[in-house]
């Protein structure tokens, strides 16, 4: 049979084997992601074919991928010709759901097989599966051979990342090693964080460009659609939802169209938020408008009120401040810069929190006014080259140098500074400085990367993890986020530790 007309979509496929069934034909399913073909895969395939009369092969679509942003190195469309190529395969299709739970009971195949390698390495998917089979008389069979990682070829063979990049990776995987670095996100299951900070929602408008305007010299465009998501402490909150224990959320939203319901709706499960009214103010809003083709912003609307807090809402922000910490073994200080903390309230924090890590961002609302240094104390502190260099007013010096020289001035334990597209410095007084790389590959959006990388670091830091690992985790997550559009995507323990595994193979 052609190639082509061996692949099908889930539909057409499952058409075909009911007819093949009721022929008496014995029919095997292998499912998985074979994005680099090798003599592995192979010979797996040949004797799983062995098994029945017919060889069905369904992939992981691209979108569900959990291997990193870096992967598939190569397309559903160039995966499944491939295995259609093999004269063992009879049919393909790309599959539609994240598993094969759903593929198992539309095909129902009567042998579903495995490598071998799967019979101890009991991931959440293979559980799924295995009871998906069960309940519907489907026999379970792991394939003895050699085994191969695609994601091991690929590393080597066709990485995505420049040269210096696979070496400081193959450092990272010898020094500590995939199961040694996820070590320390597995002891955050036990951690109680805080997160305080201004909760921001950042809307997203996406625009055709027209023409400039024939009554004024503005440029035009044409509304099509928008999106919007949690930002500021809110985000924060919600990436380590999946890692913690529980994740507490002390944050600000406005008095006046608060959208306090929507911001409750969009916060993880494991989230408990406590929230402070800012008097005669709206929650806070960042309005973003993009040319869709491109998705390039155009220009920005903020919506916020940043005079300070009145006094009783600084003193309601004091009793929640004082009831909450207590309960929480760290606290995470997302501090927007938007006037929700004020002198009085950063005292209270770095006297009471047990440990505080802090990042101060800076944006065009707050520019010129909002520092990192109104801290006099931080067990860690995270933040942006142009944060740490506007902070010194110094444009040429050593980063790392800069962090060094912040680290004494807030009493820092560590000090991270992340850098866009050339990854990240970090000090702390056991290692001095030590740069890591960026392991970002496709960077649809970088807001919110900073956020994701001062979540996992600030956890890495208070377990005491070497330097080298939270940089490095830091910068696995930013990468993720980096790869989405705004907030659409949060940090997740399972998407993480599949994206390190990749890395380090």
């Amino acid at each position: 049979m052609p190639r082509q007309d061996k692949i099908k979509s889930i539909s057409e496929l499952a058409e075909v084997l009911a007819a093949l069934r009721d022929e008496g034909k014995r029919i095997v399913l292998c499912h998985g992601c074979f994005d680099l073909l090798h003599i592995g895969h192979i010979r797996y395939l040949e004797k799983a074919a062995a098994l029945g009369d017919v060889l069905v092969v369904t992939l992981t679509p691209d979108r569900f991928v959990n291997k990193g942003p870096h992967r598939p190195a190569f397309a559903e469309a160039f995966r499944a010709e491939a295995l259609a190529a093999l004269d063992c395969v009879d049919f393909v299709a790309i599959n539609e759901w994240p598993t094969a739970v759903e593929t198992l009971a539309l095909l129902r195949p009567h042998i579903y097989a495995k490598g071998a390698e799967f019979r101890e390495n009991r991931t959440p998917e293979i559980v799924r599966e295995e009871t998906a089979a069960q309940a519907i008389g489907v026999d379970l069979a792991f394939i003895e051979d050699i085994t191969s990682s695609s994601s091991q070829l690929i590393n080597r063979h066709l990485s995505p990342f420049p040269a210096e990049v696979d070496q400081y990776l193959i450092h990272i995987g010898e020094t500590y090693g995939a199961e040694g670095i996820l070590g320390f996100l597995e002891r955050c299951r036990g951690l109680r964080v805080l997160v305080v900070g201004e909760t921001i929602i950042e809307e997203y408008h996406y625009c055709q460009m027209l023409q400039r305007s024939l009554r004024a010299p503005v440029l035009a465009m044409q509304y099509q659609t928008h999106e919007r998501f949690l930002g500021g402490a809110a985000a924060i909150a919600n990436h380590l939802s999946g890692f913690c224990a529980e994740v507490g959320l002390l944050s600000m939203l406005g008095a006046t169209n608060s959208q306090d319901q929507w911001v409750r709706e969009e916060l993880q499960r494991g989230v408990k938020p406590a929230f402070v009214y800012k008097t005669d103010s709206p929650t806070i809003v960042t309005r973003r408008y993009l040319e869709s083709y491109f998705a390039l912003p155009v220009f920005e609307v903020y919506e916020m009120n940043d005079t300070p807090l009145t006094e009783a809402d600084d003193a309601s922000l004091a009793g929640m401040l004082e009831d909450l910490i207590p309960r929480y073994d760290a606290v995470l200080v997302a501090d927007q810069g938007h006037a929700m903390l004020s002198p009085s309230a950063v005292d209270l924090l770095q006297s009471v929190a047990p440990f505080l890590a802090v990042s101060a961002q800076i944006d065009a609302g707050n520019f010129g006014y909002h520092t990192i240094t109104k801290y006099p104390r931080a067990d860690y502190a995270c933040l942006a080259e142009h944060e740490i260099r506007l902070e010194f007013r110094d444009r040429g010096s050593d980063a790392g140098a800069l962090a060094e020289d912040l680290a004494h001035r807030l009493q820092a334990r560590q000090v991270a500074v992340t850098r866009g597209k050339h990854g990240s410095v970090a000090w702390s007084a056991e290692t001095g400085p030590q740069e890591a790389p960026s392991l970002a590959v496709h960077v649809a959006d970088r807001t919110g990367g900073g956020a994701a990388y001062f979540a996992i670091s600030a956890l890495c830091a208070f377990l005491g993890a070497p330097l080298e690992v939270s940089s490095f985790l830091g910068n696995v997550a930013a990468a993720q986020v980096v790869a989405v559009i705004g907030s659409r995507k949060r940090l997740e323990p399972l998407s993480l530790r599949r994206h390190v595994e990749s890395l380090l193979r």
